[in-house]
């Protein structure tokens, strides 16, 4: 359960023993584990808490601990509830990578910090035809990435896609059954991806999820192995050929205030080429930019000086400073895409957070990695 909810066992321990008001990260960890809602849960907490707050006079003793006890005890009812489904049930293979909720192999690229990638001759140039359309943000809350976990017990389906079978290649899902739980969300843009992460460690990638009677179909999509290589299995989900996943911003990310892994970003202005670890390309520009290739910040960026930055750019300009991003796919305008739901830490807003403050014009760089040897 600690690994799972990101508390350490003693915290743990001593929320479930119902003595006293746990501390309000522990009781939402709890919530959040067992597919509890957290601003219900937050205020329930808040509630307890404003009630021992108010205590005039010891005459207020038995209600301030009935309060807390009774915080406690439906916290100790979940603990014994996400106690038994974890003794059944494996843990979602995404969340068991650690903190950061990495995914696929400690080798894959995104997982790797590569020291010495080779610059462009004119990486100036391709920056500045980058941040032409004028902005650069993350999609994060409402237009971030759906990924549901599914568990054994989730149902599945055949899925057979609606669209582009043979025309992008032979159905993806062949021999594939597609978890979905009828109470998980739908995308509310036609055109965007649900990633399904099943038990076994597969993602399912989908593109224009429809549901009818339960039983969900794609337009297309592509099968991805989250222990193995970030390159899909079968299909295509971006342009690439890389894994909707690859470079994903996690909501256990924004929690921890560090992003341990490489990011992933589109470009208006690719080209039909790719470099590594790109596999293809669907880019119809003209101009020099690749699928697969490599930007960076430049280490002579003091970001931790840089004073105007917000907690959540702070976090991706020290991602890109140290891990780089990957260009996979063609997209509108430059930037990065999080976990659907999640709350950048410093951001009030939903959808999009700017990123206005990174100076991406003077430290980015655009160059190539190669294959490790």
């Amino acid at each position: 359960m600690a690994a799972r909810t990101g508390q350490s066992p003693s915290a743990l321990a001593n929320a479930a023993k119902g003595g006293e008001l746990p501390l309000l990260e522990v009781a939402l960890a709890y919530a959040e584990a067992c597919g509890g809602d957290r601003t219900e849960w937050e205020r329930r907490w808040r509630a307890a808490q404003a009630e021992s707050g108010t205590a005039p006079t010891p005459r207020r003793r038995w209600p301030v601990l009935a309060a807390a006890g009774a915080a406690a005890l439906a916290l100790a009812v979940v603990a014994a509830v996400l106690v038994d489904r974890l003794a059944h049930e494996p843990p979602p293979p995404a969340l068991a990578a650690g903190p950061s909720s990495r995914f696929f192999a400690a080798d894959d690229v995104f997982n790797q910090r590569h020291p010495s990638p080779r610059p462009e001759p004119d990486s100036a140039q391709m920056v500045t035809d980058l941040l032409a359309p004028g902005r650069v943000r993350v999609y994060s809350g409402s237009a971030g990435l759906l990924v549901h976990r599914a568990t054994p017990s989730t149902p599945t389906h055949e899925v057979v896609p609606r669209e582009h079978v043979d025309q992008w290649g032979p159905n993806p899902f062949e021999g594939v059954r597609f978890p979905w739980d009828e109470s998980w969300k739908v995308p509310r843009s036609a055109r965007e991806w649900t990633v399904v992460i099943t038990p076994d460690g597969r993602s399912l990638e989908c593109r224009r999820i429809e549901v009818r009677d339960g039983k969900p179909s794609c337009e297309w999509g592509a099968v991805s192995d989250i222990r193995g290589s970030s390159v899909s299995d079968k299909g295509q989900a971006t342009g690439s050929g890389l894994s909707r996943l690859a470079g994903l911003i996690t909501g256990a990310d924004w929690k921890s205030g560090r992003i341990e892994h490489a990011l992933a970003f589109g470009t208006p202005d690719n080209n039909g080429r790719h470099v590594f670890p790109a596999i293809g390309s669907d880019g119809p520009g003209q101009g020099p930019w690749r699928e697969g290739q490599f930007i960076w910040l430049d280490r002579a960026y003091d970001i931790d000086a840089d004073t105007t930055l917000e907690p959540y750019e702070r976090m991706i300009a020290k991602a890109l400073q140290e891990y780089g991003a990957f260009d996979v796919k063609n997209a509108d305008e430059f930037g990065f895409t999080a976990e659907y739901g999640s709350k950048p830490p410093g951001y009030d807003g939903d959808g999009y957070a700017p990123l206005t403050h990174i100076k991406f014009g003077k430290y980015l760089r655009v160059g190539t990695i190669a294959p490790a040897s």
